[in-house]
């Protein structure tokens, strides 16, 4: 089951492109004895207005979004850790949309139902509610065991937590968290939201690189609704691929940004993602009704990445098997059979221009060794 759904995700090779038609390939062929661990990131969970609406459930009085993540739950859960940028703070009520975030709590249970293991909240609406609300969400995820990084109760908190720890099979991946501000609302002492200086950021890279085996850095900066990433992001991600970065996820456009290869020191080609778009959202305008979900295979043994691939996810809004709601369709499964889904025209139009803007950007790809990095479906 879990290898017929993984057959639909796009897919890129650092090492080298096998064959049209071989389902069956690696980045690293020497390693295929390796064993895989695998993770993959989602972008943007967002908290308008309508989505909390929509979860609402007049007869039972309870907010329910289990549905929203129904179709994607299959890719979630075959990753042995996934990752979501939770930018919906849970301050608790009176819930509000845009632009102060606060969504009931059912959406992190709904996350949690769903396979999610990680949450990032260095983001710019992480405030949107004031010190109570970085502190309520934050206990609320610890409430349901979530892991997390980004924010943190007090310095001493961080100093327990972060670099954020991933561990199997006694190899250990380092995830770290940044975002470029929080709308210019103050974070006061002792809470603290890790936010980009390039001195710190050296600095977490290097203590990562005695913590653990492989470090991925997910960022939110750029800016938004930009297809392409701009000079700063670029800069400061070859300064992260120069101090240990090995992976780097990109969010906060809104939209598929490109995506690229840089060399680090090692001459290995680092994965960068600049912006994965929306997870879920009520944005409808072209290129923000959706994003994709990446997913990465290391090799314990070589401690390299092995595979990484994307896969385009539509946000649908309306009714779906008679419940409306927002419903994440992953536009592969919606290209290769259609009737499951029944959808409306206009939005069986959005998903397929939606999927066809976002292949065609990143087979754009930019890679620094100047190699030629094409992508395709596997079969």
């Amino acid at each position: 089951m879990k290898n017929s759904f993984l057959a639909l995700l796009l897919t890129f090779s650092v090492a080298g492109l096998s064959a049209q038609g071989d389902s069956n390939w690696s980045l690293l062929p020497e390693e295929h004895s390796d064993t895989v661990i695998s993770l993959i990131f989602a972008g943007d969970i967002m908290g308008h207005s309508q989505q909390y609406k929509a979860a609402y459930n007049a007869d039972t009085e309870q907010y329910n979004y289990d549905v929203c993540f129904e179709n994607v739950k299959p890719y979630i859960e075959d990753a042995d850790f996934a990752v979501a940028n939770l930018e919906a703070p849970v301050a608790g009520a009176p819930y509000s949309g845009y632009p102060n975030f606060s969504s009931p709590d059912a959406l992190l249970d709904a996350l949690k139902n769903a396979g999610y293991d990680v949450l990032l909240t260095a983001n710019n609406h992480v405030a949107d509610r004031g010190a109570q609300g970085v502190r309520r969400t934050i206990e609320q995820i610890q409430n349901r065991k979530f892991k997390y990084a980004g924010s943190y109760l007090d310095a001493a908190q961080k100093d327990s937590i972060y670099p954020l720890l991933l561990e199997k099979n006694d190899f250990k991946i380092a995830l770290l968290n940044y975002t470029y501000g929080t709308n210019g609302i103050p974070v006061n002492k002792p809470l603290l939201v890790n936010t980009i200086d390039t001195d710190r950021i050296v600095s977490d890279l290097k203590k990562a690189e005695q913590l653990a085996d492989f470090t991925v850095v997910c960022i939110h900066w750029g800016t938004e609704y930009e297809l392409q990433a701009n000079a700063s992001q670029r800069k400061l991600a070859e300064t992260m691929v120069a101090n240990g970065a090995d992976l780097i996820i990109g969010a906060h456009p809104h939209v598929v940004q490109n995506a690229e290869l840089m060399i680090n020191k090692d001459k290995v080609k680092i994965p960068v993602f600049y912006s994965v778009g929306n997870s879920i959202s009520n944005q409808r305008k072209v290129n923000t009704n959706g994003g994709i979900m990446v997913s990465v295979k290391i090799g314990a043994k070589s401690g390299r990445i092995l595979e990484t691939t994307y896969l385009p996810v539509y946000v649908h809004r309306g009714t779906l098997n008679g419940v409306y709601q927002f419903h994440l369709i992953p536009t592969p499964d919606f290209i290769a059979n259609p009737a499951k889904f029944k959808i409306a025209a206009a939005d069986s139009a959005a998903l397929t221009v939606f999927d066809r803007n976002t292949r065609e950007r990143l087979e754009k790809f930019s890679v620094v060794s100047s190699q030629k990095i094409q992508l395709r479906i596997k079969n």
